[in-house]
């Protein structure tokens, strides 16, 4: 059954109807179309779920929607004032530490909760606050001096322009040897870029992968009688509806199936695919 909560977010008050095991993550993306608020690996370890409950960096996806009754929640999309970026997400931008920028907007909301509490934190202490925040693409070094320069910022040093020069062809080589920012980097520090997990279309259909949860193993069987019959599911591909062709992306991998067929052959391994109206469903058919 649900149930009827209050809470704040980036200073507009709601009341939404939640259900006992739903995740704030879900909430700020499902009811509220919170994108920026990134879905990771949910369990708490990547961070890109990261808000401000109550002005502290916290894991969306570790806390229940009941348990942020009556709080105040801030999210990426909620810390610039209207189109001026806040100085945390402009140092993030003029250091070139937004790459893929999946992981961006926990990275900032983690560095301006950091800030908020300490204006000098010393560079192991930014460290520290950063490191239960994983980026893969970054080295992490770019990040740190970003937020040695948003520390900066806040202390009152002026803030550097942020000028959007596109190259118009590629024989202008007016920005060959010069400090740019990319083009794309000020929508994936606010939260409006959009990756694949964040588009919704009009009936869309969910999908998700039953993966092995060990290195090794013969597949003796496979039903997906009962998972059939969750109303919902529309449909279940095993590595016996799969053509037998193999996508290994180097030599080694060449004889891989798209769906594993006899045996799997390492923690991942794809068995199964689901298809289904939510993702609940999904996760029940698995």
């Amino acid at each position: 059954m649900k149930q009827l909560i209050k809470l704040i977010v980036n200073g507009t008050e709601y009341e939404l109807a939640v259900k006992p095991s739903q995740t704030l993550l879900d909430l700020l993306r499902d009811q509220l179309n919170l994108t920026g608020t990134k879905k990771g690996c949910e369990l708490g370890d990547c961070g890109a779920c990261t808000v401000l409950l109550e002005g502290k960096a916290v894991n969306s996806c570790l806390i229940l929607a009941v348990e942020v009754e009556g709080k105040c929640i801030t999210t990426i999309e909620g810390i610039a004032n209207g189109e001026e970026l806040h100085p945390i997400q402009k140092a993030f931008i003029e250091k070139g530490s937004i790459q893929c920028g999946y992981c961006t907007p926990g990275m900032i909301l983690r560095t301006k909760s950091l800030l908020d509490e300490n204006r000098e934190p010393a560079k192991e202490e930014i460290k520290e606050a950063l490191s239960g925040n994983l980026c893969r693409c970054t080295g992490y070094t770019k990040i740190f001096e970003a937020v040695e320069v948003a520390k900066n910022y806040l202390q009152g040093v002026k803030l550097k322009e942020i000028k959007y020069q596109p190259q118009k062809s590629a024989m202008n080589l007016s920005v060959v040897g010069k400090r740019l920012p990319k083009i794309d980097t000020p929508d994936k520090a606010t939260g409006r870029a959009l990756f694949t997990d964040d588009i919704k279309l009009p009936n869309m259909i969910y999908g998700k992968l039953l993966l092995s949860p060990v290195p090794h193993a013969k597949i003796k069987s496979i039903s997906t009688k009962r998972a059939l019959e969750l109303q919902g599911v529309k449909a279940i591909l095993t590595g016996e509806d799969v053509t037998d062709i193999s996508y290994g992306t180097s030599p080694p991998r060449y004889d891989e199936n798209v769906l594993a067929k006899d045996k799997v052959r390492y923690v991942g391994d794809v068995i199964a695919a689901v298809a289904a109206v939510n993702e609940e469903t999904c996760y029940k058919a698995i």
